[in-house]
Order: structure tokens, then sequence, then C-alpha cells
């Protein structure tokens, strides 16, 4: 269930986005701006009569423009793309939201890189 659900999200943003998507930071200088999805990370939320999942996924925006506004357009594109996005049902479970729940933009120790952090929340209920 995890591969499918980060498979969903990694698809639309990639689809989405007028940037480059990885899940790994490049090496080559020559990729910024880019923006990295890091691991899904599940968290069960079931009842006593109902198994449910609760996921949460990290969008990273990185860029070297010198003001923060490039990284905040990036990460505007990215919450248009996921936020009440819905995923297909998934490996037995029924999508229920997704949506941001956290947003901040912070200067690297460089001094030359911008990131923007998103971090997304996913509700699946059994079907």
């Amino acid at each position: 269930m995890i591969n499918e659900i980060y498979s969903a999200i990694y698809t639309r943003l990639d689809s989405q986005l007028t940037r480059p998507v990885f899940d790994h930071v490049p090496e080559n200088e020559n990729n910024f701006p880019f923006v990295r999805l890091d691991p899904l990370v599940l968290d069960e939320n079931g009842t006593d009569t109902e198994t449910g999942f609760t996921g949460t996924i990290q969008v990273i925006t990185y860029s070297r423009y010198k003001g923060s506004k490039n990284v905040s357009e990036i990460m505007q594109e990215c919450y248009d793309a996921l936020h009440r996005y819905a995923i297909s049902d998934t490996a037995g479970y029924s999508f229920s939201t997704i949506h941001l729940e956290f947003s901040n933009i912070l200067l690297n120790d460089d001094g030359l890189t911008r990131h923007g952090v998103q971090r997304f929340r996913v509700i699946f209920e059994p079907l």
C-alpha cells in the first residue's frame, strides 16, 4: 500500500509541476530549483471494528533564488497539485482526504539555498 500511495503522489506532482521532482537530492548543482518527495510515513488509525491509516509525506522545495519568492511559488504549485487531491482506492483502502498540515521556508547553512517544507496528511479507510 505504501508504494502505491507514494507513487500516486509522486506522479501527481511530476505531472503538475513546472520543476523536476526527485525522491533524493541530486548532486548536480544545475538542477535548481527542484522538489524532493520524502518517504511516506504511515500510522495505524483504526477503531475496534475498522482498520484505517493516516500518513504524512513531506514535500521539500529547493531554490537558489536570492529571496523566498521562487520557493513560495513552487510551494503554491505543490499545494494546488495535492491539497484535496483524490487519490484512487489503493490495496483495499479507500482514499478519504489529503490536506496540507504544515508549511515553512528556511535558509540553508550555505547561505545560498532556500528550502520550503510542506507536510501533507493522507487519510485512508477500509473499503
